[in-house]
C-alpha cells in the first residue's frame, strides 16, 4: 500500500471515476421520470435522503447556508458511500489487488480534506465578510494571540478528516484481504465463510458510518465558520 501524497496511483484513479459515475448515475436515474404523484424506485430514495440532510443541516448550519450546503452534503456522503464500499466488493475469495476503495488510499481522502478545508474558509469570507472573517482569525478568542489558536484548529481540521477516514477504510480492507488469504483447507474456508462473512458486514456497517461522519463533520465544520458568533 503506497501512503503517498503526490505520486500517482492508478487504482485510486480508478475507483475513484467509478464511484463518481455511480453517484452520478444514480442521480441521473432517480430524476429521469421524476413524478409529482408518489415517488417509487430510486426517486423514493433519493427525495428521502434529500429529506434526512435537509433537516440534519437545518439544525446545525446559519438559514442562509442550508440549502448550498444540504446538497454539498448529500452529494459528498453518496460519494464517499460508494467510494468506501467499493473495497468490499468483489466478495471474500475473489478480490484482485486493483479492487481497493479509493478512501483506503492516503491521497483521496487527504484531497477530499483539502477542499472541504477551502470551503470552510470560503463559507467564512462569503457569510461573514472579508473583514469579519479575518477578525475571527486573529481576534477570537484571544486578541492578537487567536490567529495562532485558530490556525492550530482550522489546520487539525483538514488533517483529523482524512487520517480519520484513510485509517478506519483501509483497516477494514487490510483486516478482509487477510482473512480472505487463509489456507484453502477444510479450517482455513471454515474461517474465511464465518469471520469473512461477518467481518464483511461490520466493514460495510463501518463503511456508512464513516461517511456519516465525514459529511456531519464538514456540515459542522462550514456552520461553525460561517456563523457570525465564531
Amino acid at each position: 500500500m503506497n501512503f503517498s501524497l503526490t505520486a500517482f496511483q492508478w487504482p485510486p484513479f480508478i475507483t475513484g471515476l467509478l464511484a463518481m459515475l455511480v453517484v452520478l448515475a444514480f442521480g441521473l436515474l432517480a430524476v429521469r421520470n421524476v413524478s409529482t404523484a408518489v415517488p417509487s424506485g430510486a426517486q423514493n430514495l433519493l427525495e428521502s435522503a434529500l429529506e434526512t440532510f435537509q433537516d440534519l443541516v437545518g439544525q446545525m448550519a446559519p438559514k442562509e447556508l442550508a440549502p448550498n450546503l444540504t446538497l454539498l452534503s448529500l452529494t459528498l456522503f453518496l460519494l464517499l458511500v460508494v467510494a468506501n464500499v467499493l473495497g468490499l466488493l468483489p466478495l471474500p475469495g475473489i478480490g484482485t489487488r486493483w479492487i481497493h476503495s479509493p478512501t483506503a488510499f492516503l491521497s483521496m481522502p487527504a484531497g477530499l480534506a483539502i477542499v472541504i478545508f477551502l470551503l470552510i474558509q470560503w463559507s467564512g469570507i462569503k457569510y461573514k465578510g472579508l473583514g469579519g472573517f479575518l477578525v475571527g482569525w486573529f481576534w477570537k478568542p484571544i486578541p492578537v494571540f487567536g490567529f495562532i489558536v485558530n490556525a492550530l484548529e482550522q489546520l487539525v481540521m483538514p488533517v483529523s478528516l482524512a487520517f480519520r477516514l484513510f485509517g478506519n477504510i483501509l483497516a477494514g480492507e487490510l483486516v478482509l484481504r487477510m482473512t480472505t488469504n487463509l489456507p484453502h483447507d477444510a479450517a482455513g474456508w471454515l474461517v474465511v465463510v464465518l469471520v469473512g462473512t461477518l467481518w464483511l458486514v461490520f466493514s460495510l456497517v463501518i463503511s456508512l458510518i464513516q461517511a456519516l461522519i465525514f459529511t456531519i463533520l464538514t456540515v459542522a465544520y462550514m456552520s461553525i465558520q460561517a456563523s457570525s458568533e465564531h
